[in-house]
Parts: structure tokens; C-alpha cells; sequence
């Protein structure tokens, strides 16, 4: 009996229920089992399921590598080696075949696996495992000849992947290529610990190049997916193991600097990261990867600033993590650049786009996506608002199931699934969004704008964070002046309660895991605010949640929602005047328009008055843009 799966992955992501879209579960005697009863056969999940197999096999013989080294414990070295060199032989078994012929036409094609990033992926943590081992000089004779050939192997498929991406089709800003110069990287490493001299320089400055090419000057990956942000931060840290974090040059130091200030910028007063665009909701292998990204930042800076998150990843994973990453020490050569410092004040990415806006006591934000699409893990999402307390999720980006699910593009990468505006009940166009205005302070205001999403259509979102609540403004208006079907998404991470009065308000409670959002909700228009059952995150989009749907038809429209989380004030009550009506239902900072008031009778222009329940109002006055 081998101790690895005797046979070549295919694609993890087809390890997805088909019918509830939920990643399944250890296989049993009877199939592939849905976490909701289902069971499944076949050969595609069999395949994927193998590709888990390796990545759980390869990251055993990681862990058991780096427990010998840390504890000198034979068993875990023999344990490591049996897999290392089962391995070893496989490769050699499958690589005499050349590429894999289960991929698909699109993708990056491996040998072990359909998939280069997923051979990458693995020759990483099988890399560093025999580097770890090797460089015991009682063990490295036992790693034989066939684990270098393996370590070959891969090189060459990493470079020829490389060519194929980057020379070939022109994409040196796939996340592909950052893992497939990390994997040459480690590979080289390994190799030269065996004894056989291999350099990894070239590896590094194609990281470099990578970092360079892929990374904004606001410090995010290209694509504005969070999950892909962090997962091409991990291969440039791996990779650059050895090095000296002091005598990186100034600008790629600064980059990844950058790129560690996004996560901690964004993650919420918890440590949660939302799940911008594409990536998993909640998935434990990538808090595993969470966990590793914050070990090595910090050995590369003395003070990162990711102790939220990594708190916030380890209690999420709780017993089941295994400890690996916690003995990846000494993983670069020199001491630690300076702290990079924590922005836990509203922020604003312009290269995304992205927009957090946080009270003042950074016990509740909302986040604005007002970018650019994001390339193929985009969604159709523009001007979404989410939100997001301290242990609560009111009102997250929902993620994506793995891939081969069809509700990935049949639902939660289009509009319906996120909390902006469709127009006729159609999806947004991909298209980037426009910042008009945004102003920090004791009020933070934000204000955006597309025009691209429907014909015709533009649509506007203000949003002002104040200490004891958020005010949010929708405004769509048609260049015809022809009546459309605007219609305002409303998508709770868990329970939405929603009760209508005669005068043409709601009220909501959102309630999660902890404090409840409250809130209070008018438009200029006659509109419907109807509730119904829903999908919510993806983690089970079988799950069944009340969403809501706020619906009006009309040529020019403002809808206005203001919400606040339980504390020692609430709002009692909400009056909009608008250019083209007024109902009853208000920006300190927005005073800044003409104080008699004329802004409020230009057309498309509006007033919000708040009411406190201490007595106190705010006024917020908005003109036409």
C-alpha cells in the first residue's frame, strides 16, 4: 500500500456538489458525500478529490520535514521521506507521459496535475520539505537519486509553463506566473541542498518583475479580488526565503508593503477579510494560507500590523490546524525591515477603486467597490456597499463556490448577488466606476458613479460614515427621461427583518452574530421594499436567507437608507425633500453647498434631515453631478 494516491489530480474546483454548490467532503465507501446528503461518483471527482489528496500528502511531508528539524524526532523524518520518495517515483511514473490530458482547452496544462498553478502549488510545499530535510547532514543521503530527478522535473515544467504564459501569451500578470516562479524558486533551493547546485536568482527576479507588473501603486493586485491579492503576497514571501529583507530594493520593499497594508486596511475591526470578487467565503485552507502570509510578514518587517488577522484566521481554524506554519522560522536571511505601520482610519485604494469608510471608534465599516471590473475574477458589481462589525458580517461580499459549480457564474459573480443596483432586472455590464468625491475626517463621505452598467442609466452612491451611523444615497436617473425598473439589492450574511409603516418607510434589523443593524429606509418615488428567500454566502449557496429587493420604476429616483448598530443612540427619524417631491422619513460635512438652501431646487438635487433620539439633527444636502 503506497502512502500517496497512486494516480495523476485533475481539478480541484470540480469537487463541488452540483446541485447544492458546496465543496464535498472526505470521500466514503458510497461516493463523494454533499454536506447536504448527496452522494456522488465519477471519475472528475475522484480526480479532484486526488488533487486534495496530494496538496494534504505534500503539506504532511512540509510539516513533518520542519518537526524534525525543530525536534529531532526520527519518525518524522522517516515519515517524510517515505512520502518525498513515493512521490519521486510517481513523477517519474506519469511525468514518461508528458502533459496532462484530463485539462481543459483553457487552461496552463501540468503533468502530476491538469492544472501548472496547481503542480506549482505543490512543488512548493514538496520543495521546501526536502530543502528542510537536506539540510541535515545525517539525512541528506537518504534523499536518493530519483527525489533530484523529481526536483527536475519540475523545474522544467515550471519554466516551460512560464514560456508558454509569459512569452507565448503575453500574461506576466497572472497570479500563475507569480506561483510558478515561487515553485522555480524553491525547486532551485532544494536542488542546491541536495548537492546539486541550482541557482534561484532568476526565480527571484522574476518575482520581482511580477511584484513590478501586477501590483499598483495603491498596493493591490491588478485584480481587485482580495482572495488573489493575498494568494500572490504568500509567493513572493516564499519565494524570496534566503534573502536579506534589508537589501531588497527600495521600490519592491515598498510594493509588498503595500500589498500587506491593503489586508490590514481592509480586514474588519474582527480580522475578517471581505471576500472582494472571486475567492472562497469561508474555506479552511485559506486561512491556513492567512496564517502563513502573517508568520512571514512578520520575520520580513518587526511589525506588520496582521495580528487582527491572524487572530481572526487561527480562531476560525481552532484545533484543526496542525502547527505547520508556526515552524517556518528563520525563513529569511537578516533581520526584519522596519514596521510598516497600520491605517485603521477610512481609506481609499484608487487604483481598485475600493472605497472603507469606518466610524471613528473602528467598531463597524462599509466597504464601496467602484473599480475597475478586475479581469476574469471580476464581478458584475459596481457600486456594491458592504458591510461589515466587529464579530458581525451585516452585509458581506459573498465569494464564490470552486469554479465548476454553475452558481460561481450563474449567480455569485453577477449582479443579483450583491447589494447594488440592477435596472429592468437585468445584470450590470463590466465596466469601472468613477470617484466623484471623498472627504476623511470626523464624517467620512464618499461618492461614486457609473455610467457604463446599463444604457443610458447613471447611477450614483453617496455614502457618509458618522460616528453614530451610516447615511447611504442611490440615485439613478435615465438620459431620456423614459421610466425604468431600478431595483436596489439588499443581502444579509444572516437574518433580515423588515416591517413597513403606512407613510412609504421601513424599517430593517439586521441581525448576525453578535450587536444587530438597524435601519431606516425612503425613496423619492413611489417604490415596493419586498423580501423574499435568497442565497447567501458562498460558503453554502444552498442555504436558504431572507434578501431583499427594493424596487420603484421611475425616470430620476433617490433612495435613501440609514442604518446604525445598537448602541447608546439610534435614529428616530428621516426626512427627504427632494427637486421632484419630499416625504418624510439627512451630512454635517455636506453644509458645504449654499446655506439658503438653492442646491435643493436644482434639478436631480435633495436634502436627508436625521433626527437622534438625544434630539440632535444633522442635515445632508446633495446637488445633481
Amino acid at each position: 500500500m503506497t502512502p500517496i494516491p497512486w494516480s495523476r489530480g485533475g481539478w480541484w474546483h470540480d469537487y463541488v456538489c452540483p446541485t447544492h454548490g458546496i465543496e464535498l467532503g472526505p470521500p466514503e465507501l458510497d461516493g463523494h458525500p454533499c454536506p447536504r446528503g448527496c452522494r456522488l461518483t465519477g471519475e472528475r471527482y475522484w480526480a479532484a478529490w486526488t488533487v486534495l489528496e496530494h496538496q494534504t500528502r505534500a503539506r504532511e511531508a512540509r510539516l513533518l520535514a520542519h518537526r524534525y528539524r525543530a525536534g529531532g524526532d526520527d519518525a518524522d523524518r522517516d515519515r517524510a521521506l517515505e512520502l518525498i520518495e513515493g512521490y519521486a517515483r510517481l513523477y517519474g511514473e506519469v511525468a514518461a507521459d508528458g502533459w496532462s490530458e484530463q485539462a481543459e482547452s483553457w487552461m496552463l496544462r501540468g503533468k502530476l496535475f491538469s492544472q501548472a498553478l496547481t503542480e506549482g502549488l505543490w512543488a512548493v510545499q514538496i520543495a521546501d520539505a526536502v530543502r528542510t530535510l537536506a539540510d541535515d547532514p545525517a539525512t541528506r543521503p537518504l534523499l536518493e537519486a530519483p527525489v533530484a530527478d523529481l526536483l527536475h522535473g519540475l523545474l522544467t515544467t515550471a519554466a516551460d509553463s512560464r514560456r508558454v504564459l509569459v512569452d507565448e501569451r503575453g500574461d506576466l500578470r497572472s497570479n500563475y506566473t507569480a506561483w510558478l516562479d515561487c515553485a522555480g524558486g524553491m525547486i532551485a533551493r532544494a536542488l542546491t541542498a541536495l548537492g546539486t547546485p541550482e541557482d534561484p536568482e532568476p526565480w527571484v527576479k522574476g518575482t520581482l518583475e511580477h511584484l513590478g507588473a501586477a501590483v499598483g501603486k495603491d498596493g493591490w493586485e491588478w485584480e481587485g479580488a482580495t482572495y488573489y491579492h493575498l494568494f500572490v503576497l504568500r509567493a513572493y514571501l516564499l519565494n524570496l526565503a534566503g534573502t536579506d529583507p534589508c537589501g531588497l530594493p527600495a521600490d519592491a520593499a515598498d510594493r509588498l508593503a503595500g500589498m500587506v497594508r491593503v489586508l490590514t486596511s481592509l480586514a474588519a475591526p474582527d480580522g475578517a477579510l471581505p471576500v472582494l470578487h472571486d475567492g472562497p467565503y469561508r474555506r479552511a485552507g485559506v486561512y491556513l494560507e492567512l496564517i502563513e502570509l502573517c508568520v512571514l510578514a512578520k520575520q520580513f518587517w518587526r511589525e506588520p500590523g496582521t495580528e487582527r488577522i491572524e487572530s481572526h484566521a487561527r480562531s476560525q481554524l481552532g484545533d484543526a490546524h496542525d502547527g505547520m506554519e508556526d515552524l517556518l522560522t528563520s525563513w529569511f536571511d537578516g533581520p526584519p525591515r522596519a514596521g510598516i505601520g497600520v491605517d485603521r482610519g477610512s481609506v481609499r485604494f484608487g487604483d481598485v477603486g475600493v472605497m472603507v469608510l469606518r466610524d471613528p471608534q473602528d467598531t463597524w465599516q462599509a466597504v464601496i467597490d467602484a473599480g475597475p471590473h478586475g479581469g476574469s475574477h471580476g464581478h458584475l458589481d459596481k457600486l456594491a456597499l458592504y458591510l461589515y462589525g466587529d464579530g458581525e458580517a451585516w452585509q458581506p461580499a459573498p465569494g464564490v463556490p470552486p469554479y465548476a459549480s454553475g452558481f460561481r457564474r450563474g449567480y455569485y459573480a453577477r449582479t443579483v448577488a450583491h447589494p447594488t443596483v440592477r435596472v429592468d432586472g437585468e445584470d450590470q455590464r463590466p465596466c469601472t466606476g468613477e470617484v466623484l468625491s471623498w472627504e476623511t475626517g470626523d464624517v467620512t463621505r464618499a461618492v461614486v458613479r457609473s455610467g457604463q452598467a446599463f444604457p443610458g442609466v447613471s447611477m450614483v452612491r453617496e455614502v457618509v460614515m458618522h460616528g453614530d451611523y451610516l447615511l447611504d444615497i442611490v440615485r439613478v436617473s435615465t438620459s431620456s427621461g423614459d421610466e425604468r425598473v431600478v431595483t436596489l439589492g439588499f443581502r444579509p450574511g444572516h437574518g433580515l427583518h423588515v416591517t413597513a409603516g403606512d407613510d412609504g418607510r421601513w424599517r430593517s434589523r439586521w441581525d448576525a452574530d453578535g450587536r444587530p443593524l438597524h435601519g431606516i429606509h425612503l425613496a423619492s418615488s413611489p417604490s415596493a421594499l419586498e423580501i423574499g428567500p435568497g442565497r447567501g454566502p458562498s460558503d453554502d449557496p444552498a442555504a436558504v436567507l431572507t434578501t431583499g429587493d427594493w424596487t420603484a420604476t421611475a425616470s430620476d429616483i433617490a433612495m435613501v437608507s440609514v442604518l446604525w448598530p445598537d448602541g447608546p443612540r439610534e435614529v428616530s427619524e428621516v426626512e427627504l425633500t427632494t427637486s421632484t417631491g419630499s416625504a418624510t422619513v439627512g451630512d454635517p460635512a455636506a453644509t458645504r453647498h449654499s446655506a439658503d438652501g438653492e442646491s435643493t431646487r436644482r434639478a436631480g438635487a435633495g436634502r436627508v434631515r436625521l433626527t437622534l433620539d438625544d434630539g440632535r439633527t444633522d442635515e445632508y444636502l446633495w446637488e445633481d453631478v
